[in-house]
């Protein structure tokens, strides 16, 4: 296996323990069901919802950024934005579970948040690296 690919499969499996744990900490803590003010719980929804998509686009925009030298005069490859835009779509699809587990502590307890978790465990589970690229392709090769 691609050592690339090996070392994204393994933050994937981190990310989902990750969730995971987050989960089981709702179930120790066990806040107080209380009522949450429905508009503010939509709003955090909608945010959960534009993260997720966050992940997606930012990815794309990512891999299709020109190379450009960093302020270090280093310039960015190909494999390298492969690798941020995947660790950046880790980060989004669990900041779904986040936003789920900031409604349950303020004592939502409704589907949405199981709706939130079980969306971040999705985006984790679904997810697939596609091919690393080389440090001889084009950027307009990356798709």
């Amino acid at each position: 296996m691609n050592p690339a690919i090996f070392l994204v499969r393994t933050m994937q499996v981190v990310f989902i323990v990750s969730v995971l744990l987050f989960y089981f900490v709702l179930h120790v803590v066990c806040p107080a069901p209380q009522s949450v003010n429905a508009y503010l719980q939509w709003v955090i929804v909608c945010c959960a919802i534009a993260s997720a998509m966050a992940g997606f686009i930012m990815q794309r925009v990512i891999l299709n950024a020109p190379d450009r030298p960093n302020s270090l005069g280093q310039t960015s490859t190909p494999k390298g934005r492969w690798l941020t835009g995947h660790v950046i779509r880790f980060a989004t699809a669990e900041s779904v579970a986040l936003f789920g587990f900031v409604l349950r502590m303020m004592g939502s307890y409704s589907n949405v948040v199981i709706a939130l978790f079980a969306g971040s465990l999705l985006l984790l589970v679904v997810w697939q690296p596609g091919e690393v690229p080389t440090a001889t392709e084009s950027q307009s090769l990356i798709r």
